[in-house]
C-alpha cells in the first residue's frame, strides 16, 4: 500500500522556473521541463522492471507497457487538489548525453507508456533499426494542479534509474543493407556482371532504417543509351531478376519512383549520381561535379574560395559572395549554372545574416542575405536542388584559455579578400577552436593536428589541442583543406 502524508505550507519550497544556457560547445543532453516549483519534502519509491519489454507484442494487443511500478508516495499534497505525474527520460547511454522526454500514464500502482511513444523515443536518440536494446530510462515526479506543476524532491530529483530490456516494434517496411545499380537493356534484361554496389550516403556501418539513402557516382558515355535497375542485396545474390526494382521516370527522367515497373533511363552522360531512397522508394539522377564555383561580382578565379563535397550531394565551404552571385560548375563557366529557382522565394533569418531558398538551371540571380562583401558559410544540395548561407561577420578564438567565454573571445582580422584571418597575442590554454558571430552555430574546429603548430580545421570540429602559451594565429580559407596555424 502507498502512504499518503500531507505536507503543511511551510515545507512548499518554491523554486523558480529558468531556461538551460549552456555556453560550451558540446552542450548536455535534453533535461526536464523546467516546473513551477517543486515540493522539497514531497517523496516517492519506485521500483524497476525486470522482464522484457516486447512492443510488438503490446502493440498488436492494444496494451501499454509497464515501465517502473510505484512502492510508496509520502508527503503528497493530494487534499490540495494536486495529482501525481511522472515523465520519463530515455536516454542514449547512462549519461543521457542524447535524451528524449516521454510522458507516461499511471495505471494503479504501474507507471505505463505507449509502445508506439516509447519505441519513437528509442528510434530518436539510439536507432531506427528494429532489434533488442538496453535503453537507460528514469524518472521525474511532479503535483499538477490545474496549469500549475510542482516537481517532487527537489528541483533536480529523478527516480527509479533502470536499463529497460525492449524489443522495438516491427518495421513497417523491411530493408535491406546493401542495394546495387544493375546495368539493363532497353527492354529490362539485367546484366548482372556490371552491377555496382551503391553506397550509404550517411557511410558505412550505418543502419538502412537509420538513413535509407544510398548512392552511387558512374560515367555515362556521350550519346549512350543507359538503362538500368536496382537490386537489394538478396536479389543480387540469387541473380533474381524478379525482385529487382523498376523506375517510373518524372517529366525530364530526371528522377522517379522505384517499383515494380521497367528499366529507367539515365538521360544525361558524363559523371552521373545516381541517389536512391528505399523507404519512400524515390530515385534521383544529378551531374556529380567535383566543386562548385560560387562567382561573386569580378572575384577572379584564383581568389575564388569553392565549395567541396565527399558525397556528389552536399557541397560545403568558406567562400566570399558581394551580395550577387552564380554557382558554376567548371571555372570557366561552360557547365552547368544555377540560380535562385523562380518557383519560390529564398527566405531570410530575422537577424539578416541567414538565408535558404531552392536553386534551379534557369532563374534569376542568387542574392546574399548581407549587404556587401562578406565571407560566408555556404550549403549547396544537389539532390534537394536547395541551398542554405551563413555570413560570417565575426571569427574568434575561444577556449580553456579564455573560460570559453565568447564575451573575451580573441577577435581575428580579415585581409581585404576575406581569405585569411589573423590575430596576434593570443593567451591559448590546452584546448581551442574557432567560434563565428559570438556564437557556435558556425565553428571550426580539429581535422588532424600536423604537429608543427598548424592544423587543418573543419566545420563543427573537435577541440584543438595546444601547450599552453601566447601566439600569434593565422587562419587560412584560400582552399580545402582549411589550414590553422599558432606561433
Amino acid at each position: 500500500m502507498k502512504k499518503l502524508k500531507f505536507i503543511s505550507a511551510l515545507a512548499l519550497v518554491m523554486g523558480l522556473a529558468a531556461c538551460d544556457n549552456y555556453e560550451l560547445p558540446n552542450p548536455p543532453g535534453q533535461t526536464y521541463p523546467e516546473p513551477d516549483g517543486y515540493f522539497e519534502n514531497s517523496g516517492l519509491v519506485m521500483q524497476s522492471v525486470t522482464s522484457t519489454l516486447n512492443l510488438t507484442e503490446a502493440n498488436e494487443a492494444n496494451k501499454f507497457v509497464t515501465v517502473a511500478t510505484i512502492k510508496e508516495l509520502i508527503d503528497f499534497p493530494a487534499s490540495e487538489g494536486y495529482v501525481l505525474e511522472i515523465d520519463m527520460q530515455v536516454g542514449n547511454d547512462d549519461a543521457f548525453s542524447k535524451s528524449v522526454i516521454v510522458n507516461t500514464v499511471i495505471d494503479g500502482d504501474n507507471v505505463t507508456v505507449n509502445p508506439d511513444i516509447l519505441n519513437g523515443a528509442i528510434q530518436s536518440v539510439m536507432t531506427k533499426q528494429p532489434g533488442t536494446y538496453d535503453v537507460p530510462v528514469r524518472f521525474a515526479a511532479y503535483a499538477s494542479r490545474g496549469t500549475t506543476r510542482m516537481r517532487l524532491g527537489g528541483v533536480d530529483a529523478t527516480y527509479c534509474p533502470e536499463t529497460l530490456n525492449v524489443v522495438t516494434l516491427a518495421p513497417a517496411k523491411v530493408m535491406e543493407q546493401s542495394y546495387y545499380l544493375v546495368p539493363c537493356d532497353a527492354a529490362g534484361n539485367p546484366d548482372w556482371s556490371k552491377a555496382v554496389v551503391m553506397l550509404n550516403t550517411a557511410g558505412s556501418g550505418v543502419s538502412v532504417y537509420d538513413n535509407p539513402e544510398f548512392a552511387l557516382k558512374f560515367d555515362v558515355a556521350e550519346g549512350a543509351s543507359y538503362y538500368a535497375k536496382i537490386a537489394p542485396a538478396s536479389a543480387y545474390e540469387a541473380k533474381d531478376a524478379s525482385q529487382l526494382l523498376g523506375g517510373n521516370a518524372a517529366e525530364g527522367g530526371m528522377s522517379g519512383k522505384l517499383g515494380e515497373y521497367g528499366a529507367f533511363k539515365i538521360p544525361v552522360s558524363g559523371s552521373v549520381l545516381l541517389t536512391v531512397n528505399v523507404e519512400s522508394d524515390l530515385y534521383t539522377v544529378n551531374y556529380a561535379f567535383e566543386v562548385l564555383y560560387p562567382f561573386s561580382g569580378s572575384v577572379k578565379l584564383e581568389n575564388l574560395m569553392c565549395l567541396y563535397t565527399d558525397n556528389y550531394i552536399n557541397y560545403t565551404g568558406v567562400t566570399a559572395i558581394n551580395r550577387q552571385w552564380d554557382i558554376y560548375t567548371t571555372p570557366d563557366k561552360t557547365g552547368v549554372r544555377y540560380y535562385q529557382s523562380d518557383a519560390t522565394e529564398a527566405v531570410k533569418s530575422e537577424d539578416g545574416l541567414s538565408q535558404s531558398g531552392d536553386i534551379a538551371t534557369s532563374g534569376t540571380r542568387l542574392r546574399a542575405p548581407y549587404e556587401g562583401n562578406s565571407l560566408y558559410w555556404v550549403d549547396v544540395n544537389l539532390v534537394l536542388q536547395t541551398y542554405s548561407m551563413t555570413a560570417i561577420r565575426e571569427i574568434a578564438v575561444i577556449g580553456d584559455g579564455n573560460d570559453w567565454k565568447f564575451e573575451t573571445a580573441v577577435q581575428l582580422t580579415p585581409s581585404k579578400d576575406l581569405r585569411t584571418w589573423t590575430a596576434t597575442g593570443v593567451v591559448i590554454g590546452k584546448e581551442f577552436k574557432l567560434c563565428c558571430n559570438g556564437g557556435w552555430d558556425i565553428n571550426f574546429g580539429a581535422g588532424s593536428d600536423n604537429g608543427d603548430g598548424s592544423y587543418t580545421i573543419v566545420m563543427n570540429g573537435g577541440n584543438l589541442p595546444s601547450t599552453p602559451g601566447t601566439y600569434d594565429v593565422t587562419v587560412d580559407f584560400s582552399s580545402k583543406p582549411y589550414t590553422l596555424t599558432i606561433k
